[in-house]
């Protein structure tokens, strides 16, 4: 049969490693092509229009390692800006005193990068400015849920030196799918490293470590969720405020295995919650020197935390506050005000002593 097909002039059939051989060469070639049509290289100066031209024709951007200073990338629906980690770093201009780095629309995604205000840390912001590191931007209101932006994506990014939010959500709408979902990320040294403003719900943060800002995460939108995340070594580390009743479909999320610890050199708050109407849910989380403020607010829930020192808790107004299944270092400092509904059950010392409040 061999001679028949040598005879005959037929091939015979590849070796299993020039298959493989020839599969690895047409992967190389398809990876070429890739980086041809997307990556793009810093020339050290202002890469905004290099970038934004990517982006629009091709959909996506794969930036090499360097420095790409920018006005403001605005990326299109359905595109995707990618970098190699730390070591590439997009830079705000610092002459845009009002705008963000890098502006996402829906279904987009934000992959490996470095963002930046400033090449060097910032002064500590005594505001919420206007200069952000990632915007996610809607234009719902209270009447009108609007043109909303959908199911983003930002994973591995290490964003600093903004006076505004290192990622702000701002009135981005209230649909399911209006969700932008966060993981691994580090935000510091900001005027909040998230920022989400009280019309921008169903929003997801894993593994996100918030610091060194004035506020490490701002959530006034309603059903935003946070797991494993970080919240220590903020001015002040978690903040709802609709106090002013700014909107209906206030709060109603959860916090689940995060950190409070050591606000503002441990004088301050960890936890500050105003006007929340439709309840909070904070579940196994550990608060050391910070402390807990609650006015007006009802079904705020606290459960299995673990309290550290020098813990004061302010509750005044509101209705339902619950902390069960809790141990605290030592006795808490308590100050009940106009509230009846403040329960402490379950709730033990480190000597096993209850605390009944």
């Amino acid at each position: 049969m061999a001679e028949r097909h040598q005879f005959c002039g037929a091939k015979p059939a590849p070796t299993p490693e020039e298959r493989k051989a020839f599969e690895t060469k047409a992967m190389v070639i398809k990876m070429a092509d890739i980086l041809n049509k997307h990556y793009l290289e810093s020339n050290g100066g202002d890469m905004t229009s290099a970038i934004q031209e990517k982006l629009d024709a091709t959909g996506a951007c794969i930036l090499g390692s360097g420095t790409y200073f920018v006005s403001g990338i605005n990326m299109p629906d359905g595109s995707s800006l990618m970098g190699m980690g730390k070591s590439t770093r997009i830079i705000l201009k610092e002459d845009v005193t009002d705008g963000a780095a890098v502006k996402i629309g829906a279904f987009c995604t934000v992959k490996n990068l470095c963002i930046a205000g400033s090449e060097n840390n910032i002064a500590m912001p005594t505001e919420v400015g206007t200069r952000h590191g990632i915007l996610f931007l809607g234009n719902a209101t209270q009447e009108n849920w609007g043109n909303q932006p959908r199911n983003s994506i930002i994973e591995g990014c290490f964003i600093s030196s903004f006076t505004g939010g290192g990622l702000t959500c701002t009135d981005t709408g209230y649909y399911v799918c209006a969700a932008l979902t966060v993981s691994n990320c580090h935000i510091l040294n900001c005027g909040a490293a998230i920022n989400i403003s009280h019309f921008s719900e169903y929003h997801e943060f894993t593994n996100v470590l918030c610091s060194e800002s004035l506020y490490g995460c701002i959530n006034n939108g309603g059903n935003n969720n946070f797991t494993n995340c970080g919240f220590s070594g903020n001015v002040t580390a978690y903040v709802i405020d609709n106090s002013k009743g700014q909107s209906n479909n206030n709060s109603h999320g959860s916090v689940v295995g995060c950190s409070f610890n050591h606000s503002d050199n441990n004088k301050g708050i960890g936890i500050l919650i105003m006007g929340a109407t439709n309840g909070y849910i904070f579940s196994g989380c550990q608060m050391f020197y910070s402390k807990i403020v609650i006015e007006n607010s009802t079904n705020i829930m606290f459960t299995g935390f673990n309290f550290g020192r020098d813990m004061d808790i302010s509750v005044k107004g509101g209705k339902t506050v619950l902390f069960s299944d809790n141990v605290f270092a030592k006795v808490p400092t308590v100050k009940i005000e106009d509230n009846d509904k403040v329960r402490f059950i379950n709730c033990f010392t480190r000597d096993f002593e209850e605390i009944n409040i």
